[in-house]
């Protein structure tokens, strides 16, 4: 006597599900692009970082911040150098 399993059964596939490292130094938000302006020339001016970058999230709120960093060494040496300026509330996000 012979017994077939007649259900089908789908094995899940063991992919390479390996969680991607994109974080994003957030500095300050503003509701005015001049002033995010302003603080891009103080962040250059003031500290060794060199690439400062501003998005528009709203049509009244722009956000200035560094990266994205794909490795925590290049994002842990840009949170010092940024450091130097003494800002209150630097916040590290994850890139989405």
């Amino acid at each position: 006597i012979s017994i077939n399993d007649l259900n089908l059964v789908e094995k899940k596939q063991e992919g390479n599900d390996s969680v991607k490292f994109s974080y994003l130094i957030k500095i300050a938000d503003f509701y005015f692009k001049d002033t995010a302006l302003m603080m891009l020339k103080r962040i250059e001016t003031e500290s060794p970082v060199r690439n400062p970058k501003i998005k528009k999230i709203t049509d009244k709120k722009y956000r200035v911040y560094l990266g994205p960093f794909n490795e925590i060494n290049s994002l842990q040496k840009s949170y010092n150098d940024i450091s130097i300026l003494q800002f209150e509330n630097i916040e590290i996000i994850k890139n989405d």
